[in-house]
């Protein structure tokens, strides 16, 4: 992997997880420090719950949420401070074109949403956290990651690539580029890039704040342009139309960051101090004209770019990163079925094209211009005013509504929310992201995956499931159950539901053929 952010790490992951030898390379020394992405969406929480990762997200979150807290209670760290509401919530957090989603409109009984519930309190965490997490599983699975080697040449055939870099060059059966919009490995491996320039310029800082009184909580829309002030203490954001910036890579001065925000908000406040590295961003609109070529692919934001509007960068990366590892260490491995590997473009493609243009749709909806706020009234007022419309968008901005045509029809990949009529247990549709399944003995099926194998749930007397599966048992992790509900479900391994049930034992073979490949008939003791 060429990229040690959130996504060339998770893979990384997944790849060490199979038993693949593997290596990430990133041209910084360090860590990067500045200022990103402050949370993940449900869908990522569920992904690296998965993988066993939980309790360590639940500590960042806990961390982030007592910074809120102090925040709000002047410092005293009082444990009612910003406290959310006691119970099992759905995490409701975030905007939609700076018109913030609103809890209390939320269908807190909504079946999907509460199905999805297990890491409602590990979604606040901040993208360094995230990547110190995500970099400290992949060293302990194997992968080893070097710092300060940056890729400079790029020459493949047909047994492998090489990459020529800082630190000499380096040979790799694959190369996956996770080196972000601005990398090196598409450019390198011929891949187009088409899409719009940017037609803003956003600042997001941590800083020391003078006279910020004045400065409203949350997403703030104006005719000058938008602006977000918390819930992290110091965070400010702020958006100004008129042009990308003339020179993204210059550093971020203090004064720039309070120039456009005194002028976006309309108040004196003053900067003191940048607690951390600011960044400077616009909403350029991207999408790879090919994912793959010959033993080169891309994930992340090498692959599709957009506007960091709704915060779904990460967890599209590390989408990308879940579907791509495990059908790229099966090719590796030898027991793929055919066209595997083809099977992420065309599943992610679709999901990204959505993001773009659930962004896009953003950026034109906060224009300063009359007749944009004209739009925004109705919007706001009218749609998202209403109980069904807030839940849907939640659902849609949790990343929970991706879709995938598993039983090889077509389209293989969207996003939407889940159809009224549409057949299948709430958190166990074919085709859809796994919710959280409890077991008989207080368990969770999630904690059967942290291997990264297909997992089977077995609730038959005579577990026929498992016996039909057996042939795989070397790809499968199988788990017998006693409670109640739906008999049986398969889950890929990037935890996308193949199998119901409901639609019985031959149905459970031509899954397992179809995306585990022919059996190696190794049955597991």
């Amino acid at each position: 992997m060429v990229g040690a952010g959130p996504t060339g790490l998770l893979l990384a992951v997944e790849l060490a997880l199979a038993g693949v030898r593997t290596e990430v390379l990133d041209r910084l020394a360090e860590p990067d420090l500045t200022v990103k992405g402050a949370s993940i969406r449900t869908a990522s929480a569920d992904l690296l719950d998965r993988r066993g990762l939980a309790p360590a997200l639940r500590a960042a979150h806990n961390r982030t949420v007592r910074e809120m807290r102090r925040a709000a209670s002047g410092g005293t760290d009082e444990p009612g401070a910003g406290h959310p509401p006691a119970g099992p919530r759905i995490p409701v957090g975030g905007h939609f074109a700076a018109m913030p989603l609103r809890p209390e409109l939320v269908d807190q009984e909504d079946s999907e949403l509460r199905a999805h519930l297990a890491t409602a309190d590990a979604v606040l965490v901040p993208q360094r956290d995230l990547e110190a997490i995500l970099g400290g599983h992949a060293a302990a699975l194997g992968a080893r990651v070097h710092r300060g080697v940056e890729v400079t040449g790029l020459h493949q055939d047909a047994n492998g690539v090489t990459l020529d870099t800082s630190a000499g060059p380096r040979r790799a059966r694959w190369v996956v580029g996770a080196d972000g919009g601005r990398g090196v490995v598409r450019k390198l491996a011929g891949i187009g890039f088409p899409g719009a320039d940017g037609e803003l310029t956003g600042y997001q800082a941590i800083a020391d704040l003078a006279g910020a009184a004045g400065l409203r909580r949350g997403w703030n829309w104006t005719p000058r342009g938008v602006y977000s002030y918390g819930p992290q203490p110091g965070r400010v954001i702020t958006v100004q139309f008129g042009g990308p910036p003339a020179d993204r890579d210059a550093p971020v001065t203090a004064q720039e960051v309070q120039s456009s925000l005194r002028h976006v908000s309309g108040t004196e406040v003053s900067l003191t101090a940048l607690r951390g590295i600011a960044t400077r961003w616009t909403d350029n609109a991207r999408h790879a004209t090919t994912y793959r070529r010959g033993r080169v692919l891309l994930a992340g934001d090498a692959a599709h770019v957009h506007s960091p509007f709704g915060g779904q960068g990460i967890n599209l990366g590390l989408g990308d990163a879940a579907n791509l590892g495990w059908k790229l260490a099966a090719t590796i491995r030898g027991w793929a079925p055919g066209g595997l590997l083809d099977t992420y473009e065309a599943e992610r493609r679709p999901v990204a094209a959505w993001v773009l243009d659930w962004t896009k749709a953003q950026v034109a909806l906060m224009r300063g211009d009359e007749k944009t706020a004209d739009l925004r009234r109705i919007v706001e007022g009218r749609l998202l005013g209403t109980r069904a419309a807030m839940t849907e968008f939640v659902f849609l901005t949790a990343g929970i509504g991706q879709r995938y045509a598993v039983d090889g029809s077509s389209p293989a990949g969207t996003v939407e929310a889940v159809a009224s009529g549409e057949p299948g247990v709430p958190g166990a549709r074919a085709g859809r992201l796994l919710g959280d399944v409890v077991l008989a003995n207080g368990g969770r099926l999630a904690d059967r995956a942290h291997w990264g194998t297909f997992v089977l749930l077995d609730r038959t007397p005579g577990r026929s499931y498992r016996q039909a599966a057996a042939p795989w048992a070397d790809r499968v992790t199988s788990v017998t159950d006693t409670a109640g509900g739906l008999d049986g479900i398969l889950v890929r391994p990037d935890g996308v539901v193949i199998w119901t049930a409901d639609q019985g034992s031959v149905a459970l073979t031509a899954a397992m053929g179809r995306w585990a490949g022919k059996p190696a008939g190794a049955v597991r003791p």
